[in-house]
């Protein structure tokens, strides 16, 4: 069975393979929005008008104008939710290619005008920033040096925008098939466990916001 994998694909599995295999691939169950998802929604969309259009900022989204302006600012080669996606053999292929094997869409992407520089940057809504993963960053990073062979040196941002916080990392292309193998390598716990049929749940705290039913999973009773 022939997967197409995701930061949050990979992140999903990791937290617990039953819910993955249930929501992903049998799709038997289907994640609902919350209050907190659309309002994510709505920064993300205002962000993006602001910096492509121009678009003034919502009043609701007024505070957070110190993160989005320099961001529009940026004087070289600005792109919002670009689709990016990778082979197996690492090159980049369209995002709904058959033989797709990763997917990712930067929120935002700059490519300096000497096309050795890149920012990448991903809009967080939560109300804090402890649990930060940059590993999120690490991958966009990975896929923008496939899309764009030119960047040398990419820098990825986590906002934070609700608590004002900035999550910064930076990868060279010398770090590319150190990231490319250890992606490949979570990607790969996947991959085997569609091969064995074996997908163990992993209860949590969470386990009462997942959509799986109680007959599908003991740990939702």
């Amino acid at each position: 069975m022939a997967l197409a994998h995701s930061y949050s694909s990979v992140k999903d599995f990791e937290g617990c393979s039953r819910r993955y295999h249930e929501v992903r691939i049998l799709k038997k169950f289907k994640s609902q929005d919350t209050s907190a998802t659309l309002y994510g929604t709505a920064v993300h969309k205002a962000f993006e008008d602001f910096i492509k259009d121009g678009t003034p900022l919502p009043e609701q989204f007024a505070q957070f104008k110190n993160f989005v302006e320099p961001l529009a600012a940026h004087d070289g080669d600005v792109r919002c939710e670009e689709r990016m996606a990778i082979r197996v053999d690492f090159s980049p292929c369209g995002f709904f290619d058959p033989d797709v094997w990763f997917r990712g869409i930067p929120d935002y992407l700059a490519i300096s005008k000497s096309g050795k520089t890149a920012r990448v940057a991903d809009y967080k809504t939560g109300k804090s920033s402890r649990y930060a993963d940059p590993a999120q960053l690490e991958l966009m990073a990975a896929m923008v040096m496939l899309h764009h062979p030119n960047v040398e040196t990419v820098k990825g941002v986590l906002l934070f925008v609700v608590v004002g916080d900035i999550i910064k990392s930076e990868y060279t292309r010398a770090q590319l098939p150190e990231i490319l193998s250890k992606w490949a390598g979570r990607a790969g716990a996947i991959e085997k466990a569609v091969d064995v049929g074996v997908w163990n749940p992993r209860p949590s705290a969470l386990c009462k916001f997942c959509p799986l039913s109680e007959e599908a999973c003991e740990y939702k009773s």
